[in-house]
C-alpha cells in the first residue's frame, strides 16, 4: 500500500474539527478577502462544517460547499447544518477526485499540506476550480526550523505508533490542555501527530510555483497555534489572474 493510500484512509474514517477561536479567525479572514461579488464558496477539507457554517451565515447571497475525505466529517456536518439551518451544503469527496466549481473562493485550513501527491498538480488543480480574479485562502504549517524539526519527529514516531504511544500522547495532551479542550476534542487530535506534512508554504512555492499556476499572493495574515505540539501555521491569500485561462 502506497504512503499516499495510506495517509488518505488516516482520515476517511475520522472525526476532525478546529477550534472555534481558530474557526472564527478563519472566517475574518475570509470576509476580508472575499471578491465581490461571490456566488461560489469551497470550503476544502470542510471537517465537521463549523467555518463552512460561518462563511454561510456572514454571506447568505453565496453558495457555499463543504467537501472532506472523512465521511464521519461529512455526517456531522450536515447534521449540525440541519440543527443550525445553515445554507451550506455538504459532499464527502477526495479534492485531487473532485470534479466542481468553478469557484470565487476557496478556503481550506489546516489542509493542503496533508494532501499527498505532487505539489504543482494541487495547486494547478486549485487555480483551475477558481474563476479568474478567485481568491484562494489557505492556511497551512510554514517552512521553519521548528516545523522542519517537528516533521521528523513526526516520522520517527510514525514508525514506532502503537496503543501505548496513543496513549501516551493523550495523557500528556491531557496535562497541557485539559483545562481548555475536552478529552474527545484531544483524543482527535492524536492521529495528527503521526503524519509528517507531505508540503510548506516556502518562498519557492508562495512566488515562483503557485504564480507559474496563475495564483498571485497577495497578503498573508498569522495564525496563532492553539498548542505547541503543533506545527506552526499562517494564512497565505492568492488571487487568481484574471488573464488565466
Amino acid at each position: 500500500m502506497s504512503s499516499s493510500v495510506r495517509q488518505r484512509e488516516a482520515f476517511e474514517d475520522r472525526r476532525f474539527s478546529a477550534p472555534p477561536e481558530r474557526t472564527a479567525r478563519m472566517a475574518r479572514i475570509v470576509a476580508d478577502s472575499m471578491p465581490r461579488p461571490a456566488h461560489a464558496v469551497l470550503d476544502l477539507g470542510c471537517g465537521t462544517g463549523r467555518l463552512a457554517r460561518a462563511v454561510a451565515a456572514a454571506h447568505p447571497a453565496a453558495s457555499v460547499l463543504g467537501i472532506d475525505v472523512s465521511a464521519v466529517n461529512i455526517a456531522a456536518a450536515i447534521e449540525s447544518a440541519a440543527l443550525e439551518r445553515s445554507t451550506a451544503a455538504f459532499r464527502q469527496a477526495d479534492y485531487m477526485a473532485f470534479d466542481g466549481g468553478p469557484f470565487d473562493l476557496i478556503v481550506t485550513d489546516g489542509v493542503l499540506h496533508l494532501i499527498p501527491g505532487d505539489t504543482r498538480a494541487l495547486f494547478d488543480k486549485l487555480s483551475g476550480d477558481l474563476r479568474a480574479g478567485g481568491v484562494l485562502v489557505c492556511c497551512m504549517p510554514y517552512d521553519c526550523a521548528y516545523n522542519r524539526a517537528f516533521a521528523v519527529v513526526r516520522r520517527a514516531m510514525r514508525a514506532c505508533r502503537g496503543a501505548w504511544l496513543d496513549a501516551l500522547i493523550l495523557a500528556l495532551a491531557r496535562m497541557l490542555h485539559g483545562r481548555e479542550m475536552t478529552t474527545d476534542d484531544l483524543r482527535e487530535r492524536v492521529p495528527y501527530m503521526y503524519i509528517p506534512p507531505a508540503r510548506t508554504m516556502t518562498a519557492e512555492l508562495r512566488d515562483r510555483l503557485a504564480p507559474s499556476v496563475g495564483l498571485r499572493p497577495v497578503g498573508t495574515r498569522p495564525m496563532r497555534s492553539t498548542s505547541r505540539s503543533q506545527l506552526k501555521h499562517n494564512v497565505t491569500i492568492f488571487r487568481k489572474d484574471t488573464t488565466t485561462a
